[in-house]
């Protein structure tokens, strides 16, 4: 059984996120824990379901770039919704590879997945790049020397600064081929400081996020191009009409997706001969 080797007593952030989607992978303490963050801040269900949606629509535009292959780094357990089924409805070859390091979201994902040849669930905590993409269900499904889109997600705010963030990203991105992208979220108090600030204080004793502003992140995508409109508020991002109504006068978070420039073509020798 799944609950034999789970603290079931101690709040998981991927659980606690479930519940605010609402999700029913979750226990009590997760509940607990989600009921005392919206008591706090009530409008921290709609910036999830705000980002939510924003990672599908930036999922759908790296479709339309003709991007087959993702990498979801701490996905949680895949829901309906997720990325393998927004991507396979478009092409049914394409290929997803889901990561996250929280048992029962590892579990629960491989007995999902177990009959879809298209995507794979890995156990393996995405601060350790090399185990991720050395992983055989990696090295299986996705093809490096093609584009891929890493999708980073409601997961940098679990670095520390001892995590090395940067350098993290950047062993991802440096492995991925021209023409890939790098979607990512981050937890921030850049627009509204006070409200996270005191979100954060009383809730002292619990997993704390760690916050970064927008120029700290950009700094780690060394190589790559954000794309219009840039890091902006995960309701902000090239919206569509149903998302106006989950913008939050609060914003605590943003977003952004960046692309590894293609390889020009080789320039013609003009010269005459």
């Amino acid at each position: 059984m799944i609950t034999r080797t789970l603290d079931l007593d101690r709040p998981s952030d991927a659980r606690v996120h479930d519940y605010m989607l609402g999700g029913g992978s979750n226990f009590a303490a997760d509940r607990a824990l989600a009921r005392r963050i919206l008591a706090l801040a009530p409008y921290v269900r709609l910036e999830a379901l705000a980002a939510r949606n924003c990672l599908r629509r930036m999922i759908r535009t790296c479709l339309d770039q003709g991007v087959r292959q993702f990498l979801d780094l701490g996905s949680g357990i895949p829901a309906a919704g997720s990325p393998h089924e927004i991507a396979t409805a478009v092409d049914p070859a394409a290929r997803v590879v889901y990561v996250d390091n929280e048992q029962i979201a590892a579990t629960q994902g491989q007995l999902l997945l177990g009959g879809t040849g298209s995507a794979a669930m890995v156990h393996a905590d995405v601060r350790d790049p090399e185990s991720v993409l050395g992983a055989e269900e990696t090295r299986r499904l996705l093809d490096f020397e093609q584009p891929v889109a890493v999708l980073m997600f409601g997961v940098l705010h679990m670095f520390g600064e001892h995590h090395h963030p940067g350098e993290v990203i950047q062993h991802y991105t440096g492995a991925m081929a021209p023409g890939s992208f790098l979607a990512l979220s981050q937890f921030t108090e850049e627009f509204a400081p006070k409200p996270a600030q005191e979100l954060r204080t009383k809730l002292q004793g619990c997993p704390q996020a760690a916050s970064r502003d927008r120029e700290t992140v950009l700094s780690y995508l060394d190589g790559l191009e954000p794309l219009d409109p840039g890091a902006v508020p995960v309701a902000d991002w090239r919206p569509e009409p149903d998302d106006v109504e989950l913008r939050t006068p609060e914003p605590l978070s943003f977003a952004l997706l960046a692309r590894r420039s293609p390889v020009p073509p080789p320039r013609l020798n003009s010269a005459r001969v």
